[in-house]
């Protein structure tokens, strides 16, 4: 199964975080409708892979994905300008409520603490940093 995600650039010219599927299911696609280009990112693996409008696998790629806390991406910030689609994949941090909490389900506090990019040339067909 996969999470169907649809980003429209022109709506979002400064781009947008997307809550991504990161439990049983965790592979969204990511359909980029004005730039005609899909992207799949597994979120509990970190892989990336860019289709043309035709499903034509452009290129994959990998995100390193978190080594502490749940491991795993919940979001991503999508942006869309010129040729360029550029992925935000987080770094998070993690605050301990404890003895403030009601059990595990609220233990933890994540936030997004910044960034690494995945930058990727529409034209070209290739990363760029």
């Amino acid at each position: 199964m996969t999470h169907n995600i649809v980003f429209n650039s022109t709506d979002h010219p400064d781009g947008e975080m997307i809550n991504l599927a990161c439990g049983y299911i965790s592979l969204n696609e990511i359909n980029f409708i004005n730039e005609k280009i899909t992207v799949n990112v597994e979120s509990r693996t970190g892989e990336v892979a860019f289709y043309d409008s035709e499903g034509n696998k452009l290129l994959t790629a990998m995100a390193k994905t978190p080594q502490s806390g749940d491991e795993k991406f919940s979001e991503i910030k999508c942006s869309a300008k010129g040729n360029q689609i550029k992925l935000g994949f987080p770094h998070y941090s993690y605050k301990d409520n404890y003895p403030h909490c009601d059990g595990e389900h609220d233990r933890w506090t994540k936030t997004v603490s910044g960034f690494s990019f995945l930058c990727f040339d529409i034209t070209n067909n290739c990363i760029v940093e």
